[in-house]
């Protein structure tokens, strides 16, 4: 709790030096009298950016992506994320810490313009591109033109359209790739816990994001998207993108205080020994392809003769002798956390080779990818070893020119990676998820979260019209629900969204 409250403290400190900088930077910087301390780098901003950016993405993956898509079952009574049951606070929580690290990375962008620090608000562009995204992945449209606009009197934005969202955050992304000075570095390459100022990696992760936003929107082909993959795709010394896994990027955790992973102060119980077991469709994936990963996610009881799995969406479901996650490698001090991978972008390019967007190797790709997931968590696997695990007689895992076959192994390989499995799902519907027959929500898989009560408190007018907006959009998700804000409205982007616009 003491770390967590200074990195509160620390955070709110630079907030608030950030934005007497963008008031009176040119004061301060045209009078010597001045007090230097409001003269803010806005690479100040960037340490708590990745760090509390990265564990509030972890953390929910831990405790709610984890159990919607099946890679854990939460046994005991805390919560029944994987019946669809949430209360008020699971809505609220993302969207607070969201719209934290996106209005943070905002202010670090508006002040890196104001110090001409190109180098900087390319980065900024890109954090706050990362969380505009969860919010709006995660709750569908949103307030986005007239956020964090305090200064302006703004009070009560109001929401845009997720496709507007959409184009602004690929703008942004085009922006900043133009941006990097890859001769130079920021001023506090030390703030920098991801890269540590190598201006070449951050332009590619930029790039790389912009494949995955890119490809979120592959059920909209009126956005233009196969065109601008391929721009990136076909021109590498203008938009270089991941090469290899030495370009994660990968938040690594020095283990001494406070860079550390947090989870390692929980207890093995509360983490998953006690309730939180793996999810039986997971580990039956691993299990039926002998898959190398298995005994790196997960540890099976002294009891068992193989790693099996709780069944999810079931109540009081067995859940003795089951396997559950690994503390030695997922809670240690030192556990890292990746925001994307090589891997992910090998899979965005097998998905498109695959769908005919873009030219080469599908097959090479996806091979790539499967051996990037694998040596991202056991970098001394072989890759002889790999290609035997893909391509061996009695493989279930060598490329068959499917999208299915494409998503279900870019599912394992996002084990405990944010909410980018469930994006999937909802964009492609794999991997073939078994609903639970005594789940919630109609037994759908939830499309979105609901609006969380802030909004609805404190923005009521602009909140209310969004609702009809939605109604009207969507005004039948299924056979007894109209659309509104619910958890089966879907997000635009989505192939439900496609499907019920046919129908509609």
């Amino acid at each position: 709790m003491k770390n967590i409250s200074r990195i509160i403290f620390t955070v709110l400190v630079s907030i608030l030096l950030a934005s007497s900088c963008t008031k009176n930077f040119k004061e301060y910087n045209t009078d010597p009298n001045r007090y230097e301390l409001w003269n803010v780098d806005p690479s100040n901003l960037l340490e708590q950016l990745i760090f509390g950016g990265s564990w509030n993405i972890q953390q929910r993956s831990w405790r709610i992506n984890n159990d919607l898509m099946q890679y854990t079952v939460e046994t005991g009574a805390s919560t029944k994320f994987y019946r669809y049951i949430f209360t008020t606070a699971d809505y609220q929580a993302p969207w607070d810490y969201y719209q934290k690290w996106a209005a943070n990375a905002n202010h670090m962008a508006e002040l890196a313009d104001k110090c001409n620090d190109d180098n900087a608000k390319a980065i900024a562009l890109t954090l706050k591109s990362l969380f505009v995204s969860l919010l709006t992945d995660l709750y569908g449209d949103i307030p986005y033109s007239e956020a964090w606009r305090i200064d302006d009197n703004i009070t009560q934005p109001k929401f845009d359209t997720q496709k507007e969202v959409y184009e602004a955050m690929l703008s942004d992304l085009d922006s900043a790739n133009t941006l990097y000075d890859e001769t130079k570095s920021i001023s506090n390459s030390n703030k920098d816990l991801l890269y540590g100022g190598d201006m070449t990696k951050w332009r590619k992760f930029t790039n790389s994001l912009h494949l995955r936003l890119l490809m979120r929107l592959s059920n909209r082909p009126e956005m233009g998207i196969q065109e601008k993959i391929q721009e990136i795709v076909s021109n590498p010394a203008i938009y270089p993108i991941f090469q290899s896994n030495a370009d994660n990027a990968k938040i690594q955790f020095s283990g001494s205080a406070p860079f550390v992973n947090q989870f390692a102060d929980m207890t093995d119980a509360s983490f998953t020994t006690a309730s939180r077991k793996m999810g039986e469709f997971f580990l039956e994936i691993m299990r039926r392809t002998q898959d190398p990963r298995i005994s790196i996610f997960c540890k099976k009881p002294s009891t068992a003769d193989d790693y099996y799995g709780v069944i999810s969406g079931v109540i009081d479901a067995d859940a003795s002798d089951k396997a559950y996650m690994n503390v030695s490698v997922l809670k240690t001090y030192t556990s890292p956390f990746w925001f994307m991978t090589f891997s992910e972008v090998q899979f965005i390019l097998a998905e498109a080779a695959e769908r005919g967007m873009i030219g080469g190797d599908a097959k090479q790709y996806y091979e790539n990818a499967v051996t990037a997931s694998i040596q991202q968590w056991n970098p001394d696997y072989t890759t002889d070893r790999i290609q035997i695990f893909i391509n061996g007689p009695s493989s279930g895992v060598a490329y068959n020119g499917s999208l299915k076959r494409i998503i279900e192994q870019k599912y394992i390989s996002l084990f405990f990676m944010g909410f980018e499995s469930w994006c999937d799902y909802r964009r492609t519907g794999y991997p073939e998820l078994p609903i639970g027959i005594d789940c919630d929500n109609e037994r759908v898989l939830p499309t979105r979260f609901l609006y969380p009560q802030t909004i609805i408190s404190t923005n009521k007018a602009n909140y209310d019209e969004q609702v009809t907006k939605m109604r009207l959009a969507y005004p039948t998700v299924s056979s007894i629900s109209t659309g509104g804000d619910n958890m089966k409205t879907p997000v635009w982007w989505s192939k439900r969204a496609v499907e019920l616009e046919g129908i509609q």
